[in-house]
Protein backbone atom coordinates (compact mmCIF):
# COMPACT_ATOMS: atom_id res chain seq x y z
CA UNK A 1 0.00 0.00 0.00
CA UNK A 2 1.35 2.97 -1.02
CA UNK A 3 1.19 6.69 0.94
CA UNK A 4 -1.31 8.16 -0.77
CA UNK A 5 -3.22 5.23 0.12
CA UNK A 6 -1.87 4.32 3.61
CA UNK A 7 -3.11 7.68 5.23
CA UNK A 8 -6.52 7.55 4.41
CA UNK A 9 -6.79 4.24 5.75
CA UNK A 10 -5.28 5.02 9.05
CA UNK A 11 -7.09 8.11 9.30
CA UNK A 12 -10.37 5.68 8.89
CA UNK A 13 -9.12 2.55 11.20
CA UNK A 14 -7.18 4.84 13.74
CA UNK A 15 -8.13 8.31 14.37
CA UNK A 16 -11.51 7.44 16.26
CA UNK A 17 -9.30 4.89 18.45
CA UNK A 18 -6.61 7.90 19.76
CA UNK A 19 -9.69 9.77 20.23
CA UNK A 20 -11.71 7.82 22.17
CA UNK A 21 -8.37 6.60 24.40
CA UNK A 22 -7.57 10.40 25.08
CA UNK A 23 -11.45 10.96 25.71
CA UNK A 24 -11.76 7.85 28.16
CA UNK A 25 -7.96 8.94 29.76
CA UNK A 26 -9.30 12.46 30.13
CA UNK A 27 -13.04 12.60 30.14
CA UNK A 28 -15.17 13.48 27.67
CA UNK A 29 -15.22 17.56 28.25
CA UNK A 30 -11.92 17.08 26.24
CA UNK A 31 -13.09 15.40 23.06
CA UNK A 32 -12.15 18.92 21.19
CA UNK A 33 -8.20 18.50 22.61
CA UNK A 34 -8.72 14.68 21.94
CA UNK A 35 -9.93 15.55 17.88
CA UNK A 36 -6.96 18.05 17.69
CA UNK A 37 -4.09 16.18 19.34
CA UNK A 38 -5.72 13.20 16.96
CA UNK A 39 -5.42 15.57 13.76
CA UNK A 40 -2.12 16.74 14.67
CA UNK A 41 -0.80 13.21 14.98
CA UNK A 42 -1.55 12.82 11.47
CA UNK A 43 -0.85 15.88 10.08
CA UNK A 44 2.81 15.19 11.47
CA UNK A 45 2.49 11.82 9.82
CA UNK A 46 2.13 13.46 6.44
CA UNK A 47 4.75 15.79 6.92
CA UNK A 48 7.22 13.01 8.15
CA UNK A 49 6.24 9.88 6.03
CA UNK A 50 6.55 12.85 3.25
CA UNK A 51 10.91 13.08 3.98
CA UNK A 52 11.47 10.28 5.59
CA UNK A 53 9.72 7.66 4.38
CA UNK A 54 6.45 4.73 6.14
CA UNK A 55 7.73 3.41 8.89
CA UNK A 56 7.75 -0.17 9.41
CA UNK A 57 4.71 0.02 11.77
CA UNK A 58 3.04 2.76 10.89
CA UNK A 59 -0.08 2.46 13.28
CA UNK A 60 2.36 1.99 16.17
CA UNK A 61 4.22 5.16 15.13
CA UNK A 62 0.90 6.86 15.28
CA UNK A 63 -0.17 5.68 18.31
CA UNK A 64 3.43 6.50 20.07
CA UNK A 65 3.29 10.20 18.23
CA UNK A 66 -0.33 10.66 19.86
CA UNK A 67 0.81 9.98 23.00
CA UNK A 68 3.60 12.40 23.12
CA UNK A 69 1.74 14.97 21.79
CA UNK A 70 -0.94 14.61 24.93
CA UNK A 71 1.94 14.77 27.36
CA UNK A 72 3.19 17.93 25.72
CA UNK A 73 -0.27 19.21 25.57
CA UNK A 74 -1.32 18.64 29.29
CA UNK A 75 2.40 19.99 30.14
CA UNK A 76 1.45 23.24 28.23
CA UNK A 77 -1.80 23.54 30.40
CA UNK A 78 -0.17 22.68 33.43
CA UNK A 79 1.85 25.75 32.88
CA UNK A 80 -0.30 27.96 32.18
CA UNK A 81 -2.97 26.94 34.71
CA UNK A 82 0.44 27.66 36.82
CA UNK A 83 0.85 30.79 35.47
CA UNK A 84 -2.86 32.60 34.94
CA UNK A 85 -4.80 30.61 37.60
CA UNK A 86 -3.37 30.78 41.08
CA UNK A 87 -4.74 27.08 42.25
CA UNK A 88 -3.74 24.26 39.99
CA UNK A 89 -6.15 21.47 40.44
CA UNK A 90 -4.22 18.62 42.63
CA UNK A 91 -4.28 16.15 38.95
CA UNK A 92 -3.11 18.18 36.80
CA UNK A 93 0.61 16.62 37.59
CA UNK A 94 -0.76 13.37 38.84
CA UNK A 95 -1.63 13.41 34.73
CA UNK A 96 1.57 14.14 33.69
CA UNK A 97 3.03 10.91 35.34
CA UNK A 98 0.62 8.89 34.48
CA UNK A 99 0.87 6.89 31.58
CA UNK A 100 -2.16 6.30 28.48
CA UNK A 101 -2.80 2.81 27.93
CA UNK A 102 -2.73 2.02 24.35
CA UNK A 103 -3.56 -1.68 24.44
CA UNK A 104 -6.03 -2.82 22.40
CA UNK A 105 -8.43 -3.79 24.85
CA UNK A 106 -8.11 -0.08 26.37
CA UNK A 107 -9.16 0.50 23.19
CA UNK A 108 -12.00 -1.36 22.35
CA UNK A 109 -12.85 -0.11 26.03
CA UNK A 110 -12.68 3.48 25.45
CA UNK A 111 -14.36 3.11 22.05
CA UNK A 112 -17.14 1.30 23.87
CA UNK A 113 -17.25 4.08 26.40
CA UNK A 114 -16.63 6.68 23.79
CA UNK A 115 -20.15 5.45 21.95
CA UNK A 116 -22.03 5.35 25.25
CA UNK A 117 -20.97 8.82 25.86
CA UNK A 118 -22.05 10.06 22.63
CA UNK A 119 -25.69 8.56 22.29
CA UNK A 120 -26.74 9.94 26.06
CA UNK A 121 -30.72 10.59 25.44
CA UNK A 122 -29.59 14.65 25.79
CA UNK A 123 -27.78 14.65 22.51
CA UNK A 124 -30.62 14.70 19.63
CA UNK A 125 -30.63 11.66 17.53
CA UNK A 126 -29.61 13.03 14.36
CA UNK A 127 -26.23 14.88 16.25
CA UNK A 128 -25.30 11.29 17.73
CA UNK A 129 -25.33 9.63 14.31
CA UNK A 130 -23.02 12.86 13.21
CA UNK A 131 -21.12 12.42 16.22
CA UNK A 132 -20.40 8.77 15.68
CA UNK A 133 -19.98 9.50 12.33
CA UNK A 134 -17.30 11.41 12.91
CA UNK A 135 -15.78 10.41 15.70
CA UNK A 136 -16.17 6.22 15.73
CA UNK A 137 -15.73 5.43 11.73
CA UNK A 138 -13.60 8.49 10.85
CA UNK A 139 -16.35 10.19 8.00
CA UNK A 140 -15.07 14.13 7.39
CA UNK A 141 -17.79 16.93 7.30
CA UNK A 142 -18.40 16.72 3.80
CA UNK A 143 -19.17 12.50 3.68
CA UNK A 144 -21.33 13.11 6.84
CA UNK A 145 -23.65 16.26 5.19
CA UNK A 146 -23.61 14.43 1.93
CA UNK A 147 -25.47 11.50 3.90
CA UNK A 148 -27.54 13.92 5.34
CA UNK A 149 -28.46 15.93 2.94
CA UNK A 150 -27.37 18.65 4.57
CA UNK A 151 -24.76 21.43 3.89
CA UNK A 152 -21.21 21.30 5.27
CA UNK A 153 -21.76 24.59 7.91
CA UNK A 154 -25.38 23.14 8.86
CA UNK A 155 -23.41 19.19 9.99
CA UNK A 156 -20.36 21.53 11.68
CA UNK A 157 -22.30 23.59 13.52
CA UNK A 158 -24.96 20.47 14.44
CA UNK A 159 -22.15 19.03 15.87
CA UNK A 160 -20.09 21.48 17.68
CA UNK A 161 -23.67 21.94 19.43
CA UNK A 162 -23.74 18.02 20.27
CA UNK A 163 -20.02 18.05 21.56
Amino acid sequence: MNKGELIPHLFRTEYRKIIAVLCRRFGANYINDAEDIASETFLTAVQAWGVEGIPENPTAWLYHVAKNKAANHLRRQAIFDKKVVVDIESNIPKQLEEDINLSPQNIRDSELQMMFAICHPIIPPEAQTGLCLRLLCGFGIDEIAEAYLATRETIYKRLARAK
